[in-house]
């Protein structure tokens, strides 16, 4: 049966406060740029960076201690977070030695993780779920990397250069060849999943994917990268994160903004235990590395931490207990990463269509 329009309020309220009201935040700023033109978006780039800090981005992740605790205990749950600081740890040596490979890897890595993350938002996508993933993932770095090749292979360059004066630099064809590629698999994706809807009988949901990617789109090919990429995590990834975290933490689905907001506290309360040794490490980073200590260079730093985490974040997804590979001793229940709380707590159920 094809998913029909939610009439229960709660749902609307979900529906509007989970995907239409952040998708109105990436189209509005793609209007403006595509108006009065980007200069605008560079000059205040770092700002979603700086907030995703402190507000749903950086707190999402960090929210992974919260979850991991309330499934694992024992030598499960430490074995768990020895496997997730030998993850980051690998990941540091192979950036300092092979800085282009790690971004590169990175690059795809997040277009996986952007896009399983927007695939479980939204109603059962047909093509399978690499399909689905692709078709919603790769857009979102492949419109900065090709339209904004220069500036994108400067900011990874600047990456490198803060954490390894000496290490090679990214080129503007290297970035426009890895925003071909990715922007290929992208189109390819979404090609495919428009093929299996139609010949499934199930082409209702074509018209939200096709809008979505194509605000992305948007946003990404008439901003500044960095703008659009930190504007997108803020309010598209990390945001829309906060409804099954506060599932997850409280119990329920908020259905007013009193409830949303309340609960939205406690997903960041959660996320202390790992937000406050991430936000001090990051600091430290910043301060000895960048010489004049801007808010760009905390942007770009922060970029790099993302570089870190985000490989253990998704390996604690992969192995909760409806991952692909279930950890030992993990008890009954949906996905417990921040991102994989989504698929477990059924975000896909009729909320958002």
């Amino acid at each position: 049966m094809e998913p029909t329009v939610s009439t229960v309020p709660g749902d609307r309220f979900a529906a509007w406060t989970f995907r239409w009201i952040p998708l109105a935040c990436l189209a509005v700023p793609a209007g403006v740029a595509a108006v009065i033109g980007p200069g605008w978006t560079e000059r205040i780039a770092p700002l979603p960076w700086m907030l995703s800090l402190v507000f749903c981005g950086l707190p999402h992740g960090a929210a992974d201690y919260a979850i991991s605790r309330a499934r694992w205990s024992g030598w499960p749950l430490a074995g768990l977070w020895l496997t997730y600081g030998l993850s980051m740890i690998a990941v540091a040596a192979v950036f300092v030695r092979a800085p282009v490979f790690a971004l590169a890897t990175f690059a795809c890595l997040s277009a996986w993780h952007f896009g399983v993350a927007h695939a479980a938002a939204g109603p059962p996508a047909a093509g399978g779920r690499a399909v689905a993933a692709a078709a919603r993932g790769c857009m979102v770095l492949a419109a900065p990397l090709w339209f904004w090749s220069a500036a994108t292979a400067s900011a990874a360059s600047e990456l490198v250069t803060l954490v390894v004066p000496d290490g090679p630099h990214v080129t503007a064809d290297q970035a426009r060849a890895a925003g071909g590629i990715l922007g290929s698999l992208g189109l390819l994706a979404i090609v495919v999943e428009v093929i299996a809807s139609c010949r499934a009988g199930a082409p209702a949901g074509l018209p939200l994917l096709l809008g979505e990617v194509g605000v992305i789109v948007a946003l990404g090919a008439v901003t500044h990268p960095l703008f659009s990429v930190g504007l997108y995590f803020l309010v598209w990834h990390g945001w829309r994160q906060m409804e099954p975290l506060a599932r997850a933490v409280t119990g329920s689905s908020p259905r007013s903004w009193p409830q949303l907001l309340g609960a939205v506290g406690r997903v960041h309360a959660a996320a202390l235990p790992l937000l406050v040794p991430a936000w001090a490490a990051l600091g430290l980073a910043w301060w000895a590395w960048s010489p004049d200590h801007t808010l760009h260079d905390l942007a770009i730093l922060s970029v790099g931490g993302y570089l870190l985490v985000t490989p253990a974040h998704e390996l604690l997804g992969d192995l909760g207990p409806a991952g692909p590979f279930r950890w030992p001793g993990a008890g009954p229940g949906g996905r417990w990463s921040g991102d994989r709380v989504a698929a477990g707590w059924g975000l896909s159920r009729g909320r958002f269509w």
